[in-house]
């Protein structure tokens, strides 16, 4: 939807010339989709029952049974793990947590970064400025549908290391002096930049316990618009120079890769709930299928 929407305002700008109505429009029908879902989207069973709310907690759940054709327990009882911790100092407390914490940021920086960069590059492209907008916005949608089958196939490590491994390769390339093979690069590049948006999302969520997810994945989600606001910058200096902005953002997307080799695949894999599931996480499959192994023969 994301890519269509690019598509259709370029061709709506372009149209009618005047940038500014055209934003102005795009903003009603959001706004109006807001106010309406705030009245249709149900709260989570989770935040009901933080809040004391036992009842609207099952009549959720039940309607998520009914939904996926399965029945509730006759008796079916609710509770909230009090002495589970949340908050920002139970990431800095935590060696592992700060570790994916730091890797996860600087991954949605450079996420962001380059997917910026190359948007704003479009502009010294030869020819119509709307048709090579136009053209990079329709790449991504490949980009997206890679990015799907790559994690349901590989992972999703694999998929986030392998996107912003040959995204940089993408601008290393680009510092080519050629328009023809910038074209394909930056169409290639944004291909590759519209899979991370995809796995960045989805890999950094599953990757912290439940009571610090959003925290952690706002965090990432932050230091993305601060790689927005830097993106304008990088692109005014790629009017003026064509080589060094490149090389800063290749090899920086290089360091983030290798960085990622450092925190586990979550395919496949339970969301943890608390800090003791996160950190499984990190031990070895063959060791904790061992160790189930030898705890089921100690227990016959």
């Amino acid at each position: 939807r994301h890519q269509l929407g690019c598509k259709e305002a370029v061709v709506s700008t372009q149209s009618t010339g005047d940038w500014r109505w055209f934003a102005g429009a795009l903003a009603v029908p959001p706004t109006v989709m807001l106010i309406i879902c705030f009245f249709l989207i149900p709260e989570s069973p989770r935040w009901e029952l933080s809040k004391g709310n036992e009842k609207e907690a099952l009549v959720l759940l039940e309607k998520v049974a009914e939904a996926n054709n399965v029945s509730m327990p006759d008796k079916c009882q609710l509770y909230e793990d009090v002495d589970v911790q949340a908050g920002f100092s139970v990431i800095i407390k935590n060696p592992l947590l700060v570790r994916c914490g730091l890797i996860n940021m600087f991954g949605w920086f450079m996420t962001s970064l380059v997917y910026y960069v190359l948007t704003f590059s479009a502009s010294s492209l030869a020819g119509d400025i709307y048709v090579n907008a136009a053209i990079l916005g329709a790449a991504e949608i490949p980009g997206r549908i890679a990015a799907f089958l790559v994690m349901m196939f590989l992972g999703r490590k694999t998929a986030f290391i392998a996107a912003l491994g040959f995204a940089s390769v993408c601008t290393f390339v680009s510092i080519w002096d050629n328009d023809d093979s910038r074209k394909v690069m930056y169409c290639f590049g944004k291909a590759l930049s519209a899979a991370l948006w995809a796995v960045i999302y989805l890999y950094s969520s599953e990757m912290y316990p439940t009571k610090i997810r959003n925290l952690g994945s706002g965090l990432g989600s932050a230091w993305a618009r601060v790689a927005a606001l830097i993106a304008p910058f990088v692109g005014e200096w790629l009017k003026k120079d064509q080589v060094t902005p490149y090389i800063l953002v290749g090899v920086s997307a290089i360091v983030s890769c290798a960085t990622f080799f450092f925190v586990p695949e979550t395919t496949g894999k339970d969301l943890p709930q608390t800090i003791a599931e996160f950190e499984k996480l990190f031990q070895d499959p063959a060791k904790v299928d061992q160790a189930k192994d030898d705890k089921q023969d100690t227990a016959i």
